[in-house]
């Protein structure tokens, strides 16, 4: 996509010298935009397909766009750079519900250097409209976006991006370029990485309702690098209050096993929650709800790694203002075809059971990642 910028702008160059005006207002705008463009990357992310609604549904079914990203970044030197990423959804309510709507998922600016701090790697500073700790570090152990949000996601207890300022650094230099090169590359501390941040707290979709901010952390550790690389423990939470005006609480901790390789991703999680980021969760006095529960992802690749089986099951329990108990649980299976790095064709069966009424959902989805 960068080389169709590029030539599309060498052509409009090439038709003003052709003109004999070199310069005129257009070629000096061309060469602003050609500087604008170096060192920069235009990449999407597209969910298309097919949806039947099962079990609890009446057999609805539809055909869809899921889900759009559309990322622009730019390097503005060694030590700068910028991400403005717009995220494309179906609006569920309002007039304009059933149309495709736009809104900025990230947009901010990244401090970084590179090098050893001590114990500490490659720290950088985002600020802005930033990811989340721990929901960003999750989407690159589990690639299945375009079948589910991530748990804590999924379950409206923690949020992808958020108004803030947040630090991260990687533990101990980097791993292996093997292992970057052939599992993961993400947050390749050799011993782990950190991310802490400050944010409004509403998420990236609500304005701010309320005067306080939210503290949110995560902490994963790498303990035996040179054995099993893949194996990591983190340690994620949040401290606040719900994005309302009766501030109801809002603490969240999580505890996450990961286990990665060429062949295999596990992970498995447990979590305990009072309220949550929207302050949905919590009576009409602003008290907080509680919920607690647990959460594996498996994923086995087959055949050069081409395909895929994978399946998630988790299952949550909360309170309500009935001060009653609840549970809900969440079965995911799949099978995913990947044609080209992340593009990958997706078969897959979700499950919801929530105090014993269930719904089901069948799809047929395409990853486009351009």
């Amino acid at each position: 996509m960068k080389k169709l910028f590029f030539l599309l702008w060498a052509f409009v160059l090439g038709s003003t010298f052709a003109y004999g005006n070199p310069d005129s207002i257009l070629l000096q705008q061309n060469r602003m935009m050609l500087k604008l463009l170096s060192n920069s990357k235009v990449s999407t992310q597209i969910f298309l397909g097919y949806r039947d609604y099962l079990e609890g549904n009446n057999g609805y079914n539809e055909f869809v766009v899921k889900r759009g990203y559309i990322t622009f970044a730019k390097k503005l030197n060694k030590n700068i750079s910028a991400k403005l990423a717009p995220d494309i959804t179906i609006d569920n309510e309002g007039d304009g519900m059933g149309d495709l709507e736009m809104r900025l998922k990230y947009c901010y600016i990244d401090f970084h250097t590179d090098g050893d701090y001590w114990i500490f790697t490659n720290p950088k500073l985002l600020i802005g409209e930033i990811p989340t700790p721990w929901i960003s570090f999750e989407e690159k152990i589990n690639s299945y976006r375009i079948v589910s949000s991530q748990y804590l996601d999924d379950m409206k207890l923690l949020t992808s991006a958020d108004f803030g300022v947040s630090t991260q650094v990687l533990l101990g230099g980097e791993i292996s370029e093997e292992y970057q090169k052939k599992v993961n590359g993400a947050y390749p501390g050799k011993y782990g990485s950190i991310a802490i941040g400050v944010y409004n707290g509403g998420g990236y979709h609500a304005i701010e309702n309320n005067n306080n901010k939210t503290i949110q952390w995560r902490f994963s550790l790498r303990p035996i690098p040179t054995v099993l690389p893949g194996l990591q423990f983190s340690y994620a939470g949040t401290y606040g209050k719900g994005n309302t005006n009766l501030y109801p609480d809002w603490r969240t901790n999580t505890g996450v096993a990961s286990y990665e390789s060429e062949h295999i991703v596990l992970t498995s999680q447990i979590y305990k929650s009072t309220g949550n980021y929207s302050g949905s969760f919590s009576d009409s006095l602003g008290i907080a709800y509680g919920a607690s529960g647990w959460n594996t992802f498996a994923e086995v690749k087959l055949f050069k790694n081409k395909v895929s089986l994978f399946g998630s099951y988790g299952i949550m329990n909360y309170d309500d203002m009935n001060q009653s108990d609840n549970e809900l649980k969440r079965q995911i299976v799949g099978l995913a075809y990947h044609i080209y790095k992340r593009n990958k064709i997706v078969v897959d069966y979700q499950r919801r059971v929530k105090n014993g009424d269930a719904e089901g959902l069948f799809e047929v989805m395409l990853e486009l990642a351009l």
